[in-house]
């Protein structure tokens, strides 16, 4: 039943479809994940951005070991489908490890993204708007030939799932989110000790361990406060991205070999998130921006 989901997808591939697959599947992507947070983060709302970080990297650290444990063949490894076959650099379907398709991570991630929005606002118009947006990602991944139907099922329930659970730390138990955050943290680093050929595990590990340090400190000795204006907003987006720019362009100058070792990729992933939650809102409280 599976394959007869995934060949239909397959018949219906077109120019149309293909783009609009291609800018759902962006929710699922690490980098475009950090860069859209940051926004929110920065520009537009503090307390969602942080629901947003903690949701996230908390799901996705579950997600990683999953795949690691049940190693699934993705649907194009087995036959019977073929892959639509994407390269550049904001999405790639190339570099995809061919036995982790079981749970679909751009799928949790998108879920866990939407249905935070969904919890925080609360509105009739959020619970239209955002599942509808997870359905697209879900469907992406099917009509991309890189993941089964109960790969985006198992994989949106997760994120839903931590989602919920966040929503409810925040609005019920507060006080505890940094040891909770915590726990998290030590569990990502020991995936890692599982896990050491799976590149998902160390770069949630390195987000997860990031904000677990940086969100308390901000919220103690920075506390930047929500933008005011469109103009203060301008140069948030414009000193946040220079920031995050630079350290995220400073390992494009490391060798290859260096690049290729998972160590680099947690230190690259760290150093990004500290400059995204600790330096930016540090120097937007030094600007008075």
């Amino acid at each position: 039943m599976e394959l007869i989901i995934l060949q239909f997808f397959e018949k219906i591939r077109c120019g149309f479809l293909t783009a609009i697959s291609f800018a759902s599947s962006l929710f699922g992507e690490t980098l475009f994940l950090i860069l859209l947070i940051c926004l929110i983060y920065w520009l537009y709302d503090k307390k969602l951005g942080e629901r947003l970080v903690v949701t996230s990297f908390t799901s996705m650290t579950i997600n990683g070991a999953l795949k690691c444990i049940v190693a699934r063949p993705r649907p194009y490894v087995k036959g019977g489908v073929t892959r639509l076959e994407i390269d550049n650099p904001l999405l790639s379907t190339m570099d995809l490890q061919p036995y982790e398709s079981f749970p679909s991570g751009h799928s949790q991630m998108g879920a866990g993204l939407f249905f935070s929005g969904a919890f925080f606002y609360n509105k009739k118009w959020g619970w239209i708007l955002f599942p509808i947006l997870t359905v697209c990602v879900m469907l992406s991944r099917l009509y991309f030939g890189v993941h089964y139907p109960t790969d985006v099922l198992f994989g949106a329930s997760l994120g839903i799932l931590f989602a919920w659970f966040w929503d409810f730390i925040y609005k019920k138990t507060e006080n505890k989110k940094y040891y909770i955050l915590i726990s998290f943290a030590a569990l990502s680093v020991f995936f890692i000790y599982l896990f050491p050929g799976n590149k998902t595990v160390w770069e949630m590990s390195a987000c997860t361990v990031a904000t677990t340090l940086c969100l308390p400190l901000e919220n103690k000795y920075i506390d930047f406060q929500n933008a005011t204006s469109w103009k203060n907003r301008g140069w948030r987006a414009l000193v946040g991205f220079i920031c995050v720019g630079v350290v995220y362009g400073l390992f494009s100058f490391l060798p290859f070999a260096f690049l290729e070792k998972y160590v680099w990729k947690f230190v690259k992933y760290f150093l990004v998130v500290v400059t995204g939650a600790l330096l930016v809102p540090y120097l937007f409280k030094k600007l008075k921006i």
